[in-house]
């Protein structure tokens, strides 16, 4: 009986022996040969480097009318692995910014993603609701979003920028780098349940040139009106205009229709964002 007792000690000996010897060896490889690889990792996950976009420059008409300009906004953002309850969070979402919690919920409960966008340049003040419940997992951060106050009033000329602040068109991209300035760089410290609990500004940024035109929006918005009710009274496909100083040869309207409303760019409608005051051509007609 003891003897069988003290082989069986022995196993035990020989088996914890074995488990410990299997960790320093482990212990040894990360501390020795992975500690690099490693540390670099956990920096990685603790700091984050972060683009700050520099604000967009204004444009102008003659007048010093505003027809393009920068408006503040904040992009929500979460990490649905610190996401504790997707459900709940969704429908704060939807009381909040007013977006569908059943589109929502699929994305806060998908734990295989480490980040998702939630809304991109929303309301400030809704956001700021939203912040104001202290979600877990969820993120803010200040972004600028492109408005158009004249609407309709030169849209194809002034063109448009995409989601993330870059000209796609029109004198938006003409003039893109002037427009858009210098991005800034912050370094953002996080605890290890992703809240941020400092932010280390690394460079500034610089807010991009304005612009100033030649337009008249008033004689703009007339010229458009014109073309609109002629277009309507023919049914003609398109109609352009373009008003010249006589005097010095500024242009004071490039007029199309049919229009659009900047603010609500037509994905579908692509032939509407043509300039064709100076991308078609066409026989001369009445001239002055």
């Amino acid at each position: 009986m003891n003897r069988l007792v003290n082989r069986r000690i022995r196993l035990l000996l020989a088996v914890l022996t074995l488990a410990f010897g299997g960790l320093l060896i482990r212990a040894t490889w990360l501390q020795g040969v992975r500690a690099e690889s490693l540390s670099r990792l956990g920096r990685t996950q603790h700091r984050e480097a972060v683009t700050v976009p520099a604000g967009r420059g204004t444009i102008y008409d003659r007048g010093g009318v505003q027809l393009a300009l920068g408006e503040r906004a904040t992009t929500v953002y979460a990490n649905p692995m610190h996401v504790t309850n997707p459900r709940r969070a969704a429908t704060a979402v939807e009381r909040t910014l007013g977006l569908d919690a059943d589109r929502v919920y699929p994305t806060l409960a998908d734990r295989t993603r480490g980040f998702v966008y939630v809304a991109r340049q929303a309301d400030p003040a809704q956001a700021a609701a939203l912040q104001r419940l202290k979600l877990p997992g969820f993120g803010f951060y200040a972004e600028e979003r492109r408005n158009y106050p004249q609407r309709t009033v030169a849209a194809q000329v002034l063109g448009y920028v995409g989601i993330d602040g870059n000209g796609l068109a029109g004198l938006e991209l003409e003039f893109d780098r002037e427009l858009a300035g210098r991005p800034g760089k912050e370094t953002v410290v996080k605890d290890p349940s992703g809240r941020v609990i400092e932010v280390e500004r690394e460079r500034g940024e610089v807010p991009g040139r304005d612009l100033f035109l030649t337009l008249d929006h008033s004689i703009q918005a007339n010229a458009e009106a014109v073309l609109r009710d002629t277009v309507r009274k023919w049914s003609a496909k398109s109609a352009s205009a373009i008003v010249l100083d006589p005097r010095t040869g500024s242009i004071l309207a490039m007029a199309v229709q049919p229009g659009y409303d900047a603010n609500r760019l037509p994905s579908a409608a692509r032939d509407l964002q043509r300039n064709r005051t100076v991308t078609d051509t066409y026989e001369p007609g009445s001239t002055f």
